[in-house]
């Protein structure tokens, strides 16, 4: 039996918890300072009307979700008279942006939210979840480190829906 007091394991554990540290410290150092996430002007023909960035973006996805995601940024854009509205969350890895959007689909699927599934499919090399409820349209998916949350109104739903995945390829 090899001892846990082996040189070669007191080293290699040193840096494995160097390296976890360092990674926590670069990640509690980017949650300050939210990096802007863009948005596009308009979304189907229709304005922006309001923008809601960095953390207090991150402070408003949290209220919804009812819980923290490691997020790093995030943006609310209001288009219209609340025609459409896009929410962007970022994340430090493409793979924690693939669980925040999974987490969503867990959560949807316990059937105790306001929104009905209706279909997913692949849009631009992408699954893309789209859901009825409280009166309008409603879509996310992964991006790499985004993921993003597109609601409209059913009458603009797939031209927003184009121009929404075209911007965040």
């Amino acid at each position: 039996m090899r001892s846990l007091l082996n040189p070669k394991w007191i080293v290699v554990s040193g840096a494995l918890l160097f390296l976890a540290s360092a990674g926590y410290w670069a990640y509690t150092e980017v949650l300050p300072r939210p990096k802007p996430i863009s948005v596009p002007e308009a979304v189907a023909g229709v304005t922006m009307t309001q923008k809601i960035s960095g953390a207090d973006a991150i402070t408003e996805v949290t209220l919804v979700h009812g819980k923290e995601f490691p997020m790093t940024s995030g943006v609310i854009a209001i288009y219209g008279e609340s025609l459409a509205t896009v929410w962007v969350s970022s994340s430090a890895q493409n793979s924690i942006a693939a669980q925040m959007a999974q987490a969503m689909t867990n959560k949807i699927a316990e059937g105790r939210s306001p929104f009905t599934s209706t279909k997913t499919r692949q849009l631009k090399g992408r699954m893309v979840y789209e859901l009825s409820g409280m009166g309008q349209q409603h879509f996310y998916f992964q991006s790499g480190k985004l993921v993003v949350w597109l609601t409209v109104d059913k009458a603009i739903a797939e031209k927003a829906l184009g121009e929404i995945t075209a911007f965040y390829p």
